[in-house]
């Protein structure tokens, strides 16, 4: 658990970098509390998933999700196939709705890639675009402070990391995972274990739980709801930058006897950012590779959605 004192510790506070750095260099996660996003972003926004996902059927395919990675993802059309933990047997019983950054149509690579519209269903009324966009706004605030704060856990500059995210890419995803049902077949996750494709992940759940983290020693441990937090984990791309000094932790979430639903922000560099290992200041670097992020994004949503087939 490490408190950012309500957004008003320095971003360059050694304590905090300490605790940033002890924290991901065990595990890959944390809970984040003292973020200072606003209760009542949070609480809309989950009240805004379960009005998206409480929609008549044909509604939310209506807006079924675009080229662009935007809109609404059904029920078993996603499989994780690029899981290096195991290999799934069964697409994920999850579905979803994603938003993700404004792009103009101006915009030199509009309607290539991740360049497009976002998808907004026309039944519910405009709130729920107000206040996605407003949690939005608050998530990305306090992103761009953890890219400077673990910047500074890693014995760097806080400056370090901003050049990446001039255009950042951005997916702020609304997540229903239904009840597990005694028919449900054996190998089915809500979200197959897998790693993180980007840079860092917010995660906000609900009390249900679900979440589950691999740690090389205990296995498979749950990563309990604790309210007024966010969970932090890192994600392929810092993992790189650390060096591997930060793992990025395979996760997934297990079906409970409850529906749950969470809230995702992740967080990555500008589509054509390439990134190579940086270390930090406790570890050497012998592997240089490097890998283009967009490049990298694309070729995993090839492999894990059916959209793209």
């Amino acid at each position: 658990m490490i408190d950012l004192g309500s957004g008003t510790s320095p971003i360059e506070d050694p304590y905090v970098a300490q605790l940033l750095d002890t924290a991901l260099r065990k595990d890959g996660f944390c809970y984040i509390t003292g973020h200072g996003v606003p209760e009542r972003d949070i609480q809309n926004i989950f009240d805004a998933n379960r009005q998206f996902h409480a929609l008549p059927q044909g509604d939310k395919t209506a807006i079924s999700i675009n080229p662009t990675h935007r809109g609404y993802i059904g029920l078993g059309t996603n499989t994780t196939l690029s899981s290096s933990v195991e290999t799934p047997t069964r697409p994920n019983r999850s579905e979803s709705f994603i938003a993700m950054q404004q792009v103009d149509p101006d915009h030199p690579d509009w309607g290539t890639a991740i360049f497009g519209p976002n998808q907004w269903p026309d039944s519910l009324p405009s709130k729920f675009r107000v206040d996605l966009e407003s949690y939005y706004a608050s998530m990305e605030c306090l992103a761009r402070q953890l890219v400077q704060r673990l910047a500074v856990a890693l014995g760097f500059s806080f400056e370090t990391f901003n050049e990446f995210f001039l255009d950042p890419t951005v997916f702020l995803r609304l997540l229903r995972y239904p009840i597990y049902e005694n028919n449900t077949p054996a190998g089915t996750y809500g979200s197959a274990p897998h790693t993180d494709h980007g840079f860092l992940t917010l995660v906000a759940q609900d009390m249900n739980g679900g979440l589950e983290v691999c740690s090389p020693d205990k296995g498979w441990l749950a990563v309990k709801p604790i309210p007024g937090t966010f969970v932090l984990n890192v994600a392929d791309l810092l993992s790189l930058a650390s060096g591997g000094w930060w793992p990025s932790t395979p996760h997934r979430v297990v079906l409970g006897n409850s529906e749950r639903y969470s809230v995702a922000f992740f967080f990555d560099p500008s589509f054509d950012t390439t990134m190579q290992p940086l270390g930090s200041a406790n570890k050497s670097i012998e592997n240089k590779q490097s890998i283009h992020y967009g490049t990298y994004l694309m070729n995993r949503f090839d492999e894990n959605y059916d959209y793209r087939s």
